[in-house]
């Protein structure tokens, strides 16, 4: 472990990371939620229209 040696750019570094984490698990989430509400949108409007 180098936390003794450089202990504000590891932090810095691993609070960079976790924030990126977030964006990303965040991004996946509404990509997901998104594509699920088209699919359902899509399978609505063929039930209605057939």
């Amino acid at each position: 472990m180098n936390t003794l040696k450089h202990p504000l750019k590891t932090t810095r570094e691993v609070s960079v990371w976790q924030l990126t984490a977030k964006i990303v698990v965040l991004a996946g989430v509404l990509m997901a939620y998104s594509y699920c509400f088209l699919l359902t949108i899509s399978s609505m409007l063929k039930l209605a229209n057939g």
